[in-house]
């Protein structure tokens, strides 16, 4: 979910704020424009007698209103809540649904998970710490929620991925990600499936990954799947044809029904790679919509391969109504790649422990917060080669594999290149160190950006001090590197505390 800060203040806050729980609200305000956007304008403005961090709605932005090392004023007065002063206003973070007039509560519903699971990423809060404001003071709330009896389905989507039956998703393969798969192995692939493919369909496999970069999307995911639509491009028992420009049975709606048609294959294959989007991402669309059936996806219902079969979804929805159609594509996909292991989202790449490193001086940051870290690789290729793991940090680069899909580091190590985990940058930005200055005795200094790195056993005293480095991380709004630690990047603290000079 795409989170839109313009609003962000310490109006109505609490100095300071320690996030171990997330609490669920909705607003009750049912008057028409009462959406994210206008709560977080009116907290900014002062107009509002409570406060929280964030505002979600039935549209694809969230609003953030308060930094989460400022305390908001949302948890009220005890009405006999199980967790009243356990959870508090300097230990939670608030998200408020809002419910203005006319909304689409399936819609705000699964927004508010999607975002919440994004939070519980981003700030290590697990599961059993995500609360209904019900549950802290006892008030009916979130009432809308509440009201249909979903809180527990709130909850199963938020450990699971939005599989709506608690179901274990850590081995299923995202649609969204960066494709495994080259051009010269799905040409390969082809090819031997098909002896007499034609080069059209040779020269246009290019296509399948520009497009998916574009929009996110795998697209060698969507390259498999249009070999178990076209009959490995031959067309045989297919309901479309090559000259249609549709790869993927697009419009099939019942036997017999041609499909649509696209004007070239790049347009047919945008609008494959908009359609996996819909149903795998509630984000918006890079590229203008060529999906002509992009309306009719429930968005966001089917984020794993697996699920694009409508008998495997946990919700009833997805691609095709065939049984194991999500499997069908990935034993393709597998066999694209030339292995039988996880082709998942698990993945950092595949790659190849031989292929040549092409010289690419730079730097690159790991900035993923997974508590899982990022392997880094005694060769550029997945397998059972991992020397260390790296959770945040920046890194000198010497070369990328000749397949793109790894760095190679200074120390002779390898990186992934995936952009969901790191950000290559040809140099490192210029210092811009400042003073500020701090007025309490006890700040604490951690050894990394965040209350989830241990404190160091030292504090700054009153004083005033230069700081090097801002980076974001639990607990507070921003985080400094001290000057005095710059070397070994080991101390840090919370800019929320201090003041600029």
């Amino acid at each position: 979910m795409k989170v839109n800060k313009s609003y962000v203040s310490g109006n109505n806050t609490y100095e300071s704020n320690n996030p171990q729980y997330i609490v669920v609200h909705n607003t009750d305000n049912f008057a028409s424009g009462a959406d994210a956007s206008a709560h977080a304008r009116a907290q900014l403005n002062g107009n509002l007698s409570t406060s929280v961090h964030y505002y979600t709605d039935d549209k694809d932005t969230v609003y953030q209103a308060a930094p989460h090392g400022r305390g908001c004023w949302h948890v009220g007065v005890d009405y006999g809540g199980r967790l009243f002063g356990t959870v508090n206003n300097k230990n939670s973070i608030g998200v408020e649904m809002c419910v203005q007039a006319g909304y689409d509560f399936q819609k705000a519903f699964a927004n508010t998970a999607a975002f919440v699971r994004q939070l519980m990423s981003e700030t290590g809060i697990p599961a059993d710490r995500v609360v209904q404001h019900y549950d802290v003071c006892a008030k009916n709330c979130p009432s809308q929620i509440r009201a249909k009896g979903m809180w527990e389905e709130f909850k199963r989507q938020i450990k699971s991925g939005s599989s709506g039956q608690g179901e274990d998703v850590s081995s299923y393969t995202k649609t969204i990600g960066k494709a495994v798969a080259s051009v010269k192995q799905m040409q390969k692939y082809i090819k031997a499936k098909n002896p007499q493919v034609a080069q059209s369909v040779l020269d246009m496999v290019p296509l399948y990954l520009s497009e998916g970069e574009a929009e996110g999307v795998r697209g060698d995911v969507a390259f498999a799947q249009s070999c178990l639509e076209t009959g490995n491009f031959g067309f045989s028992g297919s309901a479309v044809t090559l000259e249609q420009n549709n790869f993927c049975g697009m419009g099939v709606t019942s036997n017999g029904k041609k499909g649509n048609s696209f004007d070239t294959p790049q347009l047919g294959i945008r609008a494959q790679i908009q359609h996996l989007k819909a149903y795998a991402s509630t984000e918006e669309l890079v590229n203008p919509k060529v999906d002509p059936r992009f309306q009719y996806v429930v968005r966001g219902s089917a984020p794993y391969v697996e699920w694009l079969g409508i008998p495997e979804n946990p919700h009833g929805k997805g691609w095709a109504a065939g049984a194991g159609y999500g499997g069908k594509i990935l034993t393709i996909l597998r066999n694209i790649i030339g292995n039988n292991g996880d082709a998942g989202g698990s993945m950092e790449g595949s790659g190849n422990p031989d292929q040549p490193v092409n010289p690419q001086p730079g730097f690159v940051k790991v900035f993923y917060k997974g508590k899982d870290g990022v392997n880094v690789r005694k060769a550029p290729c997945m397998g059972d080669n991992v020397d260390q793991v790296a959770f945040d940090g920046v890194y000198t680069v010497v070369g990328v594999s000749a397949d793109g899909l790894w760095y190679k580091l200074k120390s002779g190590l390898f990186l992934t290149s995936d952009k969901r985990y790191v950000q290559f940058m040809e140099k490192l930005p210029a210092a811009s160190s400042y003073m500020v200055k701090v007025e309490i005795p006890d700040l604490n200094i951690r050894k990394g950006p965040g209350t989830g790195y241990a404190r160091t056993g030292r504090f700054t005293g009153v004083g005033v001090f230069t700081v090097v480095e801002e980076a974001q991380g639990a607990g507070a709004s921003k985080w400094g590197l001290l000057k005095s630690y710059q070397k070994k990047r080991d101390g840090w603290i919370s800019l929320d505390y201090v003041t600029r000079i």
